[in-house]
């Protein structure tokens, strides 16, 4: 009977999976990484309007309704830049 040997071409193929495969998962990483970065600075943006609500309220001498579309607005443009 005959052996099976393996090309040396599917050896170079298997010993240069474990690097592509580190590459992706280190893409992966930083990917997660800008994506927590961004989603947290949106929630921070958010808590620093809700803060200032109610001087924003009394100073302009409106409503809560008026005010929500003020915050709508807001964080609408700050998501979009």
């Amino acid at each position: 009977m005959s052996t099976l040997k393996a090309r040396p071409c599917d050896e170079l193929i298997i010993r240069s999976a474990p690097s592509a495969a580190s590459s992706t998962k280190r893409q992966q990483t930083w990917v997660l990484a800008a994506c927590v970065l961004g989603s947290s600075m949106a929630f921070i943006d958010s808590s620093v309007i809700n803060v200032a609500l109610p001087k924003m309220e009394s100073e302009l001498a409106t409503t809560l309704s008026t005010m929500t579309w003020v915050i709508n607005s807001y964080t609408l443009t700050f998501q979009a830049k």
